[in-house]
């Protein structure tokens, strides 16, 4: 505990008692800080064909994979539900001829692209019946590419006015699909992400504080999707991309502060007008393809000279290491393209030269949340600590009694 006690000293003039007790704080955590280990990791539904570009709800997961038939080769959507995930059962969604990729899922509804017509539209189906049939949402010309989906709404990018905007299909009634066009504007709208009613896309608009059309993040309120209601979450310097939502947390990469490597940041847009903004991962190497699901970050990132998957907790707001470093481990891959449901984790792993998705089953004190706040929890993180008595001491004897002189 030398650590502790030269760090944590009683305050002198310069520095204020905020100060002093955020310095004992870190000098707790700094010296009874441990390393998580990782988790086993579970192929999915193991395979000789490559399989990419998972999504995953509840005990559902999907991809694209790469199959061989009656000597054509292209990618199909398969999804496998993983209630038991040593009996996965296996669903092929579309197989149809050219390809199908980048599914994404909500509940049992897959949404993806797909080129059968010759050029790239969106199509949906409900597995939870085998009877039931493809629904083609995009009948129109041009690419309409990178669904996401949730709810009723599916929201994807289409290239059909001359750039990339952000479009959005109401699939309440199947039968009679509403589409609208969420950003009609000049240059480029890409990569839309959906939770409930909002969602976040990247936007290169040059305007007076971009003037190089540098990607910033955007998210809007679609309950009424034929006005939505926007809002500028990111507009710094530097390129935000691949965002992700989760209830009121918003999370991408960036290349912050003009460095070459990525890293991963986040906003609580509780108040969407007034993000707060937080860093989440900022080492020196590249941490990219963030996902988000309740209080759990994942992402890519190669720190430990291959790519490996982290997480990181909200509630605790500690990181962990989720693949890869086993015990004993002698062969080392990339584990790449992550997404989170509650605390199963899926990713790509190119293990053995075949890419195939795999899983983890997340637990313990790394996934934490918070049930029930303690009392004298000052700072919304769970836990009563230093950090409570140093936000508790700024205000000590202030008083907010109308009228003052009501004050004691």
């Amino acid at each position: 505990m030398n650590l502790l006690r030269s760090n944590c000293r009683t305050p002198g003039t310069v520095v204020g008692v905020r100060q002093f007790f955020i310095a004992c704080l870190e000098a707790v955590i700094l010296a009874s800080a441990t390393v998580a280990a990782p988790w086993k990791p579970i192929p999915v539904y193991p395979s000789a064909n490559d399989q990419e570009a998972p999504d995953i709800y509840g005990n559902r997961v999907v991809w694209q994979q790469l199959v061989t038939s009656q000597g054509v080769t292209d990618w199909d959507i398969y999804s496998a539900d993983i209630t038991d995930p040593k009996k996965p059962v296996l669903t092929i969604v579309s197989e149809v001829t050219q390809d199908q990729t980048n599914p994404a899922i909500f509940e049992t509804t897959v949404a993806w692209q797909d080129n059968y017509a010759g050029d790239w539209d969106i199509y949906i189906r409900d597995i939870s019946n085998a009877a039931n049939k493809e629904i083609l949402l995009t009948n129109f010309s041009k690419d309409q590419t990178n669904p996401a989906i949730s709810g009723n709404f599916v929201v994807w990018q289409d290239n059909t006015a001359g750039d990339w905007d952000i479009w959005l299909g109401d699939i309440t009634d199947t039968a009679n699909v509403r589409t609208y066009n969420l950003t009609p504007y000049s240059y480029d709208q890409q990569n839309p992400a959906i939770d409930r009613e909002w969602f976040t896309w990247e936007d290169n608009f040059v305007w007076q504080d971009n003037p190089n059309g540098i990607w910033d993040l955007y998210g809007a309120d679609v309950l009424m999707p034929n006005k939505p209601v926007e809002y500028l979450f990111g507009g710094f310097a530097d390129p935000q991309q691949r965002s992700a939502i989760s209830g009121h947390y918003v999370v991408w990469q960036q290349q912050y502060n003009g460095t070459e490597d990525w890293d991963i940041y986040a906003e609580d847009v509780t108040d969407p007008a007034n993000p707060q903004f937080f860093a989440v991962a900022i080492e020196s190497s590249n941490a990219i393809n963030p996902d988000i699901s309740g209080n759990l970050i994942v992402w890519q990132d190669d720190r430990n000279g291959d790519w490996d998957i982290y997480g990181y907790n909200l509630t605790t707001r500690q990181e962990f290491l989720i693949s890869d470093d086993q015990p004993n481990q002698t062969v080392f891959s990339d584990q790449t393209n992550p997404a989170i449901s509650g605390t199963t984790v899926v990713w790509q792993d190119n293990l053995g030269g075949k890419m195939n998705i795999y899983m983890a089953l997340l637990s313990g004190p790394d996934v934490a949340t918070c049930a029930n706040p303690p009392l004298g929890d000052a700072n919304g993180d769970c836990v009563v600590n230093l950090n409570d008595l140093a936000d508790f001491s700024q205000y000590w004897l202030l008083c907010g009694l109308d009228p003052i002189s009501a004050c004691p």
